[in-house]
């Protein structure tokens, strides 16, 4: 009864020196207070008006949040947590999510898995999901696209929310640009970046308005087992033939993790760290734009001993002279090739951009091609791959 007393005592001397008639907020500071001079008591306290305190948590200090995280409110552990990941701090964060998630509502919790998506702590949010305590949400969504899970994994609604498919099969070309480019990855990254690049693109088309269009980005988790451990990323396109594909397409731009960008037979391997500059360099090879710095030695044995202009931007003069302005090219080892610039290019090096004189080339090579680019479709049936395609699709013929 004494002891009920003290207690009740102990309350009406929080509250009133808290003010908490007028305002809750006052109350916090009244509360540390009173447990840093009586700690014995102040546990009970807490949990007389734990709503008053809670209320008001964004407003305390660090040191605050933590008094009250150590009398086991997981609420003020949360906000410690957020308060961490925000400062990138990430091992500080681990010390108070960690041993309280499973007490976080489940509001709290999607947040949480939110902020570890936004913060890349993919280690962490694989503890979780091996864990069984991952909620479902976006963040799940993300990791499982993250460890490139299959599709069927993947809800429609949350593709529709992040704006990407699941299916090339509906997609349509469009009649407004003179290449269409199927856009694929095979990891949550990859979306986002992606879909920059095709923003990057529309807000400034190259070489011209109409020129290319790209689709809205498809996953495809690990369907085509791309990887560039050992250098340039490629993908097993022999797997193309279990799906079925858009007719009308032209190219495709294929996103991985890692790996050199590269085209190979109207595919674009890229990987989701390199930059548009690289993005817009690749682009051009689907026209037939030659690397400016040395070629691969495989490349050279063949293509440095043909004679003329080969490319938009290289001309072999093994018989004859260059044509007048053009420079010599690092691209063969022979000493025989030309470029059309003395200045570097984007060819040579991406993040040097795209010149004037390099657009006019381009577009010039879209219009007048001194020979036609492969289409992807075209490549497929040279490795004798034989995928199904919805449409009808254009009669290309092989060449290169």
């Amino acid at each position: 009864m004494k002891t009920q007393a003290k207690l009740f005592f102990s309350v009406i001397l929080i509250l009133s020196l808290g003010c908490i008639s007028s305002s809750v907020s006052r109350f916090i500071p009244a509360y540390l207070y009173y447990a840093n001079v009586n700690p014995s008591q102040a546990t009970a306290i807490y949990y007389l008006a734990p709503s008053a305190i809670n209320a008001q948590q964004l407003a305390l200090s660090n040191a605050q949040l933590r008094q009250l995280a150590q009398l086991n409110d997981s609420s003020a552990a949360y906000q410690l947590a957020l308060r961490f990941l925000q400062q990138g701090d990430y091992k500080g964060a681990k010390l108070w999510w960690q041993p309280y998630f499973s007490d976080f509502t489940t509001t709290q919790q999607l947040t949480l898995s939110d902020k570890l998506v936004a913060t890349t702590q993919w280690h962490e949010l694989a503890r979780l999901f091996q864990a069984g305590q991952l909620p479902q949400g976006s963040a799940k969504q993300a990791f499982l696209l993250h460890q490139k899970m299959p599709v069927e994994q993947i809800t429609s609604a949350y593709a529709q929310q992040q704006q990407f498919v699941l299916s090339a099969v509906h997609l349509q070309p469009s009649d407004q640009c003179r290449f269409n480019v199927l856009m694929m990855t095979d990891h949550y990254k990859g979306i986002a970046t992606l879909k920059h690049f095709k923003q990057q693109y529309t807000n400034k088309p190259e070489p011209a308005k109409g020129s290319f269009c790209f689709t809205d980005i498809v996953y495809v988790a690990d369907t085509f087992n791309c990887d560039g451990s050992s250098g340039a990323l490629s993908c097993n396109w022999q797997n193309a033939a279990a799906r079925s594909w858009p007719a009308g397409f032209d190219f495709i731009v294929m996103m991985s993790q890692q790996g050199a960008a590269n085209v190979l037979g109207g595919i674009m391997h890229i990987n989701s760290s390199q930059s548009y500059a690289v993005f817009l360099h690749e682009l051009m090879h689907f026209n037939g734009f030659e690397d400016e710095y040395a070629l691969p030695e495989q490349k050279q044995q063949w293509l440095c001993k043909q004679q003329g202009q080969v490319a938009p931007n290289l001309f072999i003069a093994n018989q004859s002279s260059p044509p007048k302005g053009w420079q010599k090219s690092l691209a063969c080892g022979n000493k025989k090739a030309y470029k059309p610039s003395p200045n570097w290019s984007i060819m040579q090096y991406q993040t040097m951009g795209l010149s004037a004189q390099y657009r006019q080339l381009w577009q010039k090579q879209i219009n007048q091609p001194l020979t036609q680019p492969v289409r992807f479709s075209e490549y497929f049936a040279f490795l004798g791959v034989k995928p199904v395609f919805t449409t009808a699709s254009r009669e290309q013929k092989f060449s290169d």
